[in-house]
């Protein structure tokens, strides 16, 4: 059994622990959704904080824990920063991955999943033209096209697929209150 390891991956959630660690949850192209430990990282001076940020795409080096594995290290790959610089843009990512949270099963491989997660961000993140109600909704149909949830190629759109992934998950979305929340947003 390996007692560390490294991935590929983009940070998806973050959670407070104790005095001053986090749980990241993050989807990584070999394994999937993985919650991991960052011990450390709320304290000033650590070395792993700027590279756990929210959608950020990062290298992870980490080692088997008992109960969660342990992030040793990390580096960015691609931080989004043009995305992260908009409101409107970071409640559409917010959106995304937070689907990709609750959808996703845990430690299940799924590259076509991590490619459409990175190719979506990349998108939000170069383009100042897009429609980005679109480029969410081709993302959520993509997502559901890959678990299996819909048919390949059946085609929701507005309230009717956001009704349809909250029938899956059992609960409402979230970044559904976000968005509404940003003038000149329709989900």
């Amino acid at each position: 059994m390996l007692k560390s390891y490294s991935a590929e991956a983009i940070i998806l959630k973050r959670i407070n622990i104790g005095e001053s660690d986090k749980l990241i949850t993050v989807y990584t192209k070999s394994q999937g959704k993985l919650m991991l430990k960052a011990p450390g990282i709320r304290k000033i001076h650590s070395r792993k904080a700027p590279h756990l940020e929210l959608f950020s795409r990062v290298k992870l080096f980490m080692a088997k824990g008992t109960t969660f594995d342990i992030i040793t290290d990390a580096a960015n790959i691609e931080v989004f920063s043009n995305l992260k610089s908009e409101l409107t843009k970071v409640a559409y990512a917010y959106r995304m991955v937070e689907e990709i949270d609750r959808l996703c099963p845990d430690n299940q491989q799924n590259e076509e999943i991590y490619s459409l997660l990175v190719d979506t961000l990349c998108r939000l993140d170069k383009s100042k033209t897009l429609d980005l109600t679109l480029v969410l909704q081709d993302f959520s149909l993509g997502v559901l096209w890959e678990l299996g949830y819909l048919e390949p190629y059946k085609i929701l759109q507005g309230d009717v697929l956001i009704e349809y992934i909250e029938n899956i998950i059992e609960r409402s979305l979230k970044s559904n209150t976000l968005l509404t929340k940003i003038p000149g947003v329709y989900v």
